[in-house]
């Protein structure tokens, strides 16, 4: 980043940036914080960076007619940003203009895991550029973790993060399944098996973990919302890939009245 402002200063006389974290514009760089020798930041930076953030009693005023989130007066050009899948850490790129405004984007991995991309990744304030990068992750990564307790309304993201929890948990078994003998790929879809794993102690094996953790989450839902969380959950799975939902009716088989 550090070119990068040198340069705007060397343009523009100045570079205001934003918080990676809070997203205010709290770092004032002009001349004075560059060597002018090499370029680069003089020694006590952070010293005079704290120093101009106490003088203007905290964050930075956008600047006239900007977007005080993103601090542009209108849209940039369409850039094309880089997402990491949070279950094999595979690379992607996708383009800003593939991403909705309103519902995000789904990005499939390689890995069959579903990329939740939500809407929020777009600036809050003016709707027509993107945050920054490191803002975009942390989203990224969060409209991807599993919930601690399931939501029991369709109209939640927390169902989505968890249909999208089912997909990643039921695509990994189906990988393992093809590498695995005839006799451990009927395990993979025993529930009685499976129930076996969950409910006693001991270590579970690698290629039958992911149907485990399926399993633990069928009894879940079944026991948050009983069947209609559980048909609420499958019918998402169906309208993200719908060719896993197969695998996930043999899987919950037996939970609560569920029929594989």
């Amino acid at each position: 980043m550090v070119p990068s402002i040198a340069r705007a200063v060397a343009q523009d006389g100045e570079r205001v940036a934003s918080c990676s974290k809070c997203e205010q514009r709290v770092f004032h760089y002009d001349a004075e914080l560059f060597c002018s020798v090499c370029r680069w930041l003089v020694p006590d930076v952070n010293d005079r960076l704290a120093e101009r953030y106490a003088a203007t009693g905290g964050a930075c005023a956008p600047d006239e007619g900007a977007c005080p989130g993103c601090r542009q007066s209108g849209a940039g050009p369409a850039v094309v940003f880089p997402v990491m899948c949070p279950e094999c850490g595979a690379s992607h790129r996708i383009s800003q203009r593939d991403v909705s405004l309103t519902t995000g984007a789904t990005l499939r991995c390689d890995c069959h895991f579903p990329i939740a991309i939500p809407a929020d990744v777009w600036c809050p304030g003016c709707r027509l550029n993107l945050r920054g990068l490191q803002k975009i992750s942390a989203l990224i990564k969060k409209a991807n973790e599993p919930d601690s307790r399931v939501g029991d309304s369709v109209k939640q993201p927390p169902l989505d993060r968890t249909a999208r929890r089912v997909i990643g948990l039921a695509c990994a078994g189906e990988r393992w399944s093809r590498t695995v003998s005839p006799a451990r790929q009927g395990q993979l879809l025993d529930g009685d098996h499976l129930d076996m794993l969950l409910f006693n102690d001991g270590q579970i094996a690698d290629w039958i973990l992911d149907q485990v953790k399926l399993r633990s989450l069928g009894h879940r839902l079944h026991r948050d919302g009983g069947m209609a969380l559980m048909a609420a959950v499958a019918q998402r799975v169906g309208a993200l890939d719908h060719g896993v939902l197969r695998l996930v009716d043999m899987v919950w088989d037996g939970i609560g009245d569920w029929q594989g």
